[in-house]
Order: structure tokens, then C-alpha cells, then sequence
């Protein structure tokens, strides 16, 4: 079992065997978890983007609201939800 040291920024070397075998590289990311007094370290994986002929675009605007634009507008509805609700307490 490989030993590493923690750098005085937290920082660790992952041992190339372990990366190669885990196909770890440059730039992933890795959740960390503890359990117990044990570290869990897992590759995040990337989900592949949709494509256009992905069935979920059929499902915009499919919703109660009938508004179209949510992607585009995200923010500015939750911020509409907020007001409201700040209004109503």
C-alpha cells in the first residue's frame, strides 16, 4: 500500500499506478469523502452532453407554467418566486 504525504497546502500525489488504473488524469475531479478515519477519493464522471435529438427538448414547456424561455430566463424567475414569496410572509 502506497504511502503519500500531505503537502502544507492539504495537497496530495496520487500514485501513477493507481492513476493509470483508474484512468485518473490532468484536470478530473475527484469527490472526497470521509469514512470514519478513511478518505474516499472517486472520479467524478462527465455526463454526456444532449443532442438535439435528445427526447427531453420535447418536454420544454410541457410544464403548468406553458413558459418556454425558463432556460434562458432561469434566474430571473427564481428571483420573480422569491419576491413573491418574501411578499406573502
Amino acid at each position: 500500500m502506497p504511502v503519500v504525504k500531505v503537502t502544507e497546502k492539504g495537497q496530495v500525489t496520487l500514485p501513477v499506478n493507481l492513476r493509470r488504473k483508474l484512468g485518473i488524469t490532468k484536470d478530473d475531479y475527484l469527490v472526497v469523502e470521509s469514512e470514519g478515519e478513511y478518505l474516499k477519493l472517486r472520479k467524478v464522471l462527465h455526463a454526456k452532453a444532449l443532442g438535439p435529438e435528445d427526447p427531453i427538448w420535447n418536454m420544454i414547456g410541457q410544464g403548468s407554467s406553458g413558459k418556454r424561455d425558463v432556460s434562458t430566463r432561469h434566474d430571473d424567475y427564481l428571483a420573480q418566486g422569491e419576491r413573491k414569496r418574501w411578499r406573502k410572509s
